[in-house]
C-alpha cells in the first residue's frame, strides 16, 4: 500500500494566495533569527524585507510600504518598544507582532499597550508563527 505524504495543490494554493506578495518588515538584532524568520515566512509566500535595529526599520518605513511587522522588543540602540511607540506617531494601520524571549505578562502588556498586535514568545514555533502571520498579515 503506498501512501501519498504530498500536499495538495488546492491546499497549498489557498495557504499562499492571501500571503502571496504581502511585504513584511523582520527586526531582530540577532542574525538566526532574521535567517529563521524569513525562510519560514517566504514559504508561506510573503516577500520579507529585515532590519537589525529600530532606527534601520524606521528608514526602510519611510521608503517602502509593508503588511506587517514582526518586531524584537530587546535590541540594542533603539529597542522595540521605542521603535513601536514612533511608529503609532507615524501611523497605527501597519499590524505589528512583538516578539520577545521575557514570557512575563508585563513585557506582553507593555507591548499590546504600544500598539503591537500580537505577541510571540521566543523560542518561536513554527506553527504559532505560522498562524499569527496569516491572521494578522494575509
Amino acid at each position: 500500500m503506498n501512501i501519498s505524504y504530498a500536499f495538495s495543490p488546492t491546499v497549498e494554493r489557498t495557504r499562499t494566495d492571501f500571503s502571496a506578495g504581502k511585504r513584511i518588515l523582520i527586526v531582530d538584532d540577532q542574525e538566526t533569527i532574521l535567517i529563521f524568520l524569513r525562510d519560514r515566512l517566504e514559504q508561506l509566500g510573503f516577500a520579507i524585507f529585515t532590519a537589525s535595529n529600530g532606527a534601520e526599520a524606521l528608514a526602510l518605513l519611510q521608503k517602502d510600504s509593508f503588511q506587517g511587522i514582526l518586531l524584537d522588543l530587546e535590541m540594542p540602540g533603539m529597542d522595540g518598544l521605542s521603535m513601536l511607540n514612533q511608529l503609532r506617531k507615524q501611523s497605527n494601520a501597519i499590524p505589528v507582532i512583538v516578539m520577545s524571549a521575557d514570557p512575563t505578562r508585563t513585557a506582553m502588556i507593555k507591548a499590546i499597550e504600544a500598539g503591537a498586535r500580537d505577541y510571540l514568545t521566543k523560542p518561536i514555533s513554527y506553527e504559532i508563527l505560522k498562524y499569527k502571520c496569516l491572521r494578522l498579515f494575509a
